[in-house]
């Protein structure tokens, strides 16, 4: 037996989620640290010293002296072995002694010149000198608060918010991860200490070390999977996995170097090597990310994939270039430096930083957003759109300030308003609800059409008509809606739309054709067939037309020229060609783009499938009447059928009768008649026909008739009458309906039931015996069922009741009665129920009997009709 394949096992959205909420801690800790940095560092710089010399963490050798160090002893190449007294423990104690000091503070410095004789030096650590000279603190403040936090502090959010809406998007997770890379680039382990120092160092380690990988990955993965990554999907992980290696040797590398007095020469040498190796790795990650990226703006399967990979190629080259630009190639020929001292490169600095964030509102449009638009669009809505917005906004703001100060300021002034003053300021706060609710809106909406209008119309038309499409229920209101979108949108003079009507596709609706008569492409046209097979556009060029119009006969081209047709758009449904639009030529002439065709095959995809269901629709609108008119005719033969019961009992002489029949569905097979003979008794009577519904209610009509025609005569001999009854019934009914019948007439003047029993159940007699029990008398079956052979015996029974008898007469529906768990009422408790209550009067007795059942079943539903037939005698 062929297994299965297994779905793919999928994480926890929530579970997604808080490992999001630990990643959001941890970088937000981060920039808050780096933040405190920037604070001291910019406006408190007096508080803290410099440091008296530099030097290599792994060999732990002196690389560069400032003069205070330098006048007492120390020089470049000796081995630091000790600091104020204790043996040199690791970078976290020396940054400790640094962040701590304050200036004119004592150091001792223990270390090993190159010859090997040991050297110690004492000297006053010197204040922390002014980052940029010249330039007040507060302005490079903010310059550092910007460049250093504020920037990467927008990318961080960027990052956390696509990440918690699409927590299941793993290209939100690479593009978290280099969007939180900005952070660590500009903020280093800076003046933490002890567990905060290492805890930043792991961090800053760990994001330079994902930041390649995530950029290959993302470019492998990014829209779609690269066709390359299909072929040689070993590829990334030749270049991710030794790079992910590296945290084998490196974090073991930094706790040592932190803490534990720096690492030996073997370890020095393996680190040198890994970090050579993951630097050239960091290279090719880039370089394929640049060839995957490249490459799937040929081979993108769609349009909004090749839109997205626009939209990111230009926001990164925008964005990262100008990086480049500002901080590498200005600074090669000599122009400005990020570090420089001068206000044109403080200022050209924070320009080049300020672009940049082109490059992270890029990343986070192109993952988050539903669909991408165009580059140009974009570039409009960037350029001249946004200036006549800000106009806009500030014409708004300038009217409602004129209107405080003409209105609402005078009132206010006043010690005592007068009613003008009231009305003025009631006119202020209707003229700032019509700017900002009526007015405003209906400017934005000139602003959108006059700035993009074509792009604009083309995102309306799509947007609009998927919310629109929901909403109809019709075919016609559908294509008039749709034809004349497109039209106006794209500035088409001809549309025509044939909807499939059997073997044709007929002329539905149309704009700017003019024609008598019914247009129509028959199922086997050459056109038909392409749009049919391919489920593409089809474009119409008569001076070099494709192969499908050169197939197509006479009648199928007039066809196409009298709708002008110069593009054929598919109408799909999901399982057939719902239809096809043609489209006529552009006023403008123009031919139709790659656009148009995306924008239009959408359309057409979206009416195909909203005309399948509109006619669904209406063929459920159509079974629901059918329905409802069934539903009335069961109703009316409900009421029909309740006419064939006793509408009123007959008075007995010391005895009450009672009746009633309870359908399982509308209408029921189970019947029940209390009727008088011409000789003073009383016939009754009581059947179950086999089956439910309208054929059982049809046999329980016939059985009324049969009985009611056979009883005219006043018939003594009841074998005789139910023999009658069955060839009756037999010959009205189909050969697998039958019924049980019980027919029974009593006497009143002597107590004397005569009955036949025709396989129904068994009426009970219940007599209370001279010890006060209560005596259970059964009236056994002495015949077969009716209406199932044309020849059956039966036989007469005759019991004399006593005053007081209670005869209960009853369909299986009663003592079949069902809870829940399916547990039947029985005999029992329907004889017990009887039992105590058989002092009453036979109406009352019925209603205990059917209370009783259903205080048992507790609202079950049933499945058989519930009839009980009772004669109670009087004591």
């Amino acid at each position: 037996m062929k297994k299965r394949p297994r779905r793919p096992k999928t994480a926890s959205p929530n579970l997604l989620r808080a490992l999001v909420g630990l990643f959001i801690l941890a970088g937000v800790s981060y920039w808050i640290g780096g933040a405190i940095d920037v604070w001291e560092v910019d406006l408190h710089w007096d508080r803290h010293v410099q440091s008296p010399f530099s030097y290599d963490s792994d060999t732990l050798l002196v690389t560069d002296v400032q003069p205070e160090a330098k006048a007492v002893g120390v020089a470049v190449g000796d081995k630091i072995t000790g600091l104020n007294g204790a043996p040199y423990a690791g970078i976290a104690q020396w940054t400790e002694i640094l962040v701590t000091a304050h200036s004119t503070d004592m150091l001792d410095v223990e270390f090993q010149r190159p010859n090997g004789s040991q050297g110690v030096a004492t000297f006053a650590l010197t204040q922390r000198k002014r980052a940029h000279p010249g330039i007040s603190d507060w302005t490079v403040l903010i310059r550092d608060g910007f460049i250093d936090l504020l920037l990467p502090l927008v990318c961080l959010f960027i990052g956390y918010w696509v990440v918690l809406a699409k927590p299941l998007d793993r290209n939100a997770w690479l593009l978290l991860i280099l969007l939180t890379f900005p952070s660590v680039l500009t903020i280093d382990k800076g003046m933490s200490t002890g567990v905060a120092f290492a805890a930043r160092g792991m961090w800053f380690e760990t994001m330079q070390l994902l930041a390649s990988p995530a950029l290959l990955l993302f470019g492998v993965y990014f829209p779609e999977r690269s066709r390359i990554d299909q072929k040689v999907p070993w590829l990334k992980w030749l270049v991710v996995g030794p790079i992910l290696a590296f945290t084998i040797v490196l974090f073991p590398y930094l706790v040592r170097s932190y803490f534990m007095g720096g690492v030996a020469p073997v370890w020095t040498h393996t680190i040198d090597i890994a970090d050579r190796v993951v630097n050239a790795l960091n290279l090719v990650c880039i370089v394929l990310y640049l060839i995957l990226t490249l490459d799937k703006l040929r081979s993108a399967s769609t349009a909004d994939a090749r839109r997205r990979l626009r939209v990111l190629t230009v926001g990164m080259a925008v964005g990262v270039g100008s990086l480049l630009f500002v901080f590498v190639l200005l600074p090669h020929f000599g122009i400005a430096s990020m570090r420089g001292d001068t206000p044109a490169a403080f200022w050209i600095g924070s320009a080049g930083a300020a672009l940049f964030m082109v490059a992270p509102f890029t990343l986070g449009y192109v993952v988050l957003v539903q669909r991408a638009m165009d580059v140009r669009m974009i570039a409009r809505m960037g350029t001249r759109y946004l200036l006549a917005k800000a106009f806009l906004f500030v014409l708004q703001m300038a009217l409602i300030a004129i209107a405080t100060w003409r209105l609402l300021l005078p009132a206010l002034h006043k010690k005592q308003p007068e009613a003008s003053d009231m009305a003025g300021i009631l006119v202020f706060f209707a003229l700032v609800l019509a700017l900002r609710l009526g007015i405003r809106k209906r400017a934005q909406a000139w602003l959108d059409r006059k700035f993009f209008r074509e792009a604009y119309n083309a995102e309306v038309v799509l947007n609009e008509l998927s919310d629109e499409v929901r909403r109809f229920t019709e075919t016609g209101p559908l294509l008039e809606t749709v034809a004349r979108r497109v039209a106006d949108t794209l500035h088409v003079s001809q549309v025509a739309m044939l909807l499939r009507r059997g073997e044709f596709f007929q002329l539905q609706q149309s704009i700017g054709i003019a024609t008598s008569g019914t247009l129509s492409l028959p199922s086997q046209a050459s056109a038909v067939r392409y749009l049919s097979s391919t489920n593409e556009p089809a474009r119409l060029y008569r001076d070099d037309p494709d192969a499908w119009y050169l197939m197509a006969g006479t009648a199928e081209r007039n066809v196409l020229d009298l709708v002008n047709a110069e593009l054929l758009l598919p109408m799909p449904g999901r399982n057939r060609l719902m239809g096809v639009m043609a489209l006529g030529p552009k006023r403008s002439e123009a031919a139709y783009t790659k656009a148009d065709l995306h924008l239009l095959q959408t359309v057409a995809t979206q009416t195909g499938l909203a005309i399948e269901v509109a006619e669904l629709a209406h063929s459920l609108a159509t079974e629901a009447a059918q329905r409802e008119r069934v539903n009335r005719e069961i109703e009316i033969a409900r009421e029909v059928q309740e006419r064939l019961f006793p509408q009123a009992m007959p008075d007995l002489e010391g005895a009450t009768v009672a009746g009633h029949c309870r359908p399982a569905l509308g209408v029921g097979g189970d019947y029940y008649d209390v009727f008088e003979l011409s000789d003073g008794r009383t016939g009754l009577a009581i059947g179950d026909v086999s089956g439910k519904g309208i054929a059982a209610a049809l046999l329980m009509a016939s059985l009324r008739a049969s009985l009611r025609g056979v009883t005219l005569d006043n018939p003594r001999d009841f074998a005789k009458l139910m023999d009658k009854v069955n060839r009756l019934v037999y010959e009205a009914s189909a050969s697998n309906r039958y019924a049980t019948f019980f027919f029974a007439a009593y006497d009143p003047k002597t107590r004397q039931l005569d009955c036949v029993n025709a396989g129904h159940n068994a009426p009970l007699v219940l007599r209370c015996s001279a010890n006060g029990s209560t005596e259970v008398l059964r009236i056994e079956a002495d015949g077969p069922v009716v209406g199932l052979l044309q020849f059956a015996p039966y036989g007469e029974q005759t019991l004399t009741l006593e005053p007081g008898d209670l005869v209960l007469m009853y369909t299986d529906g009663i003592s079949e009665a069902m809870t829940h768990d399916d547990e039947e009422w029985g005999e029992e408790r329907l004889v017990a129920a009887a039992d105590s209550c058989k002092h009453l009067t036979a109406d009352e007795i019925l209603k205990k009997l059917f209370a009783d059942a259903d205080a048992f079943t507790a609202g079950a539903p049933q499945h058989d009709d519930m009839t009980l037939l009772i004669l109670k005698l009087e004591a």
